[in-house]
């Protein structure tokens, strides 16, 4: 059965005044127009739904208007999922326009449930020996670790790869080698996840992988009680700075006389992440001390401490640092 286009609902009406040729530009539910020319004058649009972000087929209906109207390009990939539409009046003074978008609604409806979810990506190229494909936010880089580089590479998100922590899945593995997900999306990679695919026999093959995740978990805004880390002494004379990472601890001298008798002891180390709950106990000593940096993925998850007898002078200085 046959069922004309005025019988559906569309999912965009748009109306405006057109004089000479004019272009627009639909993406998501946004609408812009230009042209060389002259522009769309006086626009007004309504969307039922948005442009999804993916591979549509779009429908287009005059509904008025007396020049010609055609689409010349459809939402894809690389064109970030726009539609692109000319307008073009060739008769003397504007004309009004009114025009009719259908598309597949329920794909986009379809997006929406899978986005309140999680989202995936799918990658495609082809591999000549050993690739790692590392993929953070809305795009994927190959590097050949051995062999040729990768050709006719390319990727689609349904939405980016949120900066979290967040389980990802290997599926929907294609090629004649093996694939697999080497490292998930954490806070000291910079969120990104890496794939080695290794392909064994001679000559380039094509593969492809799809990376499905879930939403980021909703951490607890209640900080856990901090626990005792470690216990750091030391004579200071002057001013200094203590910096730990890990089960490591190092003292820098910023004034005075180097740190004498210094010893720090670990009851658990530094775990590489940001936002612990950490507090500075000083245990002895006359002077201030106080934490001037916090760890996080910029400074490679150091805590900095700094101790300053410039003013009290010097004194055995004993810190307890709890997270």
């Amino acid at each position: 059965m046959i069922v004309s286009l005025g019988q559906d609902r569309p999912q965009l009406v748009w109306q405006g005044q057109v004089e000479g040729v004019a272009t627009l530009y639909i993406r998501g539910k946004q609408v812009d127009a230009g042209g060389k020319r002259s522009s769309a004058l006086r626009q007004h649009f309504h969307f039922s739904h948005r442009l999804p972000d993916a591979r549509v087929e779009v429908r287009l209906e005059k509904l008025e208007g007396r020049g010609h109207v055609q689409i010349v390009e459809q939402p894809r990939l690389d064109n970030s999922y726009t539609l692109a539409v000319r307008i073009e009046d060739r008769q003397p003074g504007g004309a009004p326009y009114s025009l009719a978008f259908y598309w597949d609604a329920e794909r986009d409806r379809a997006e929406n449930r899978e986005m309140s979810r999680g989202g995936r990506l799918t990658w495609k190229g082809r591999v000549d020996d050993e690739v790692i494909v590392s993929c953070r936010q809305s795009a994927c880089e190959s590097n050949a670790t051995s062999g040729a580089p990768v050709l006719r590479e390319s990727c689609r998100f349904s939405q980016p790869l949120p900066d979290a922590e967040v389980e990802v899945n290997l599926e929907k593995t294609d090629g004649r080698g093996s694939i697999r997900l080497i490292e998930p999306p954490l806070e000291k990679n910079g969120y990104t996840a890496r794939v080695l695919i290794r392909d064994p026999e001679s000559g380039a093959s094509d593969y492809s992988f799809t990376l499905r995740w879930t939403r980021p978990v909703e951490r607890d805004t209640i900080q856990p009680v901090a626990q005792a880390g470690l216990i750091w002494r030391g004579r200071v004379e002057g001013q200094v700075q203590v910096t730990i990472r890990g089960g490591a601890a190092a003292s820098q001298l910023l004034a005075g006389r180097p740190v004498t008798g210094e010893a720090t002891e670990f009851l658990r180390p530094l775990p590489a992440r940001s936002a612990l709950n950490i507090t500075l106990k000083k245990l002895n000593g006359r002077g201030p001390a106080r934490i001037v940096e916090l760890p996080s993925a910029q400074n490679h998850f150091e805590l900095v401490l700094e101790i300053d007898s410039r003013a009290s002078g010097p004194d055995d200085y004993q810190l307890e640092v709890d997270w």
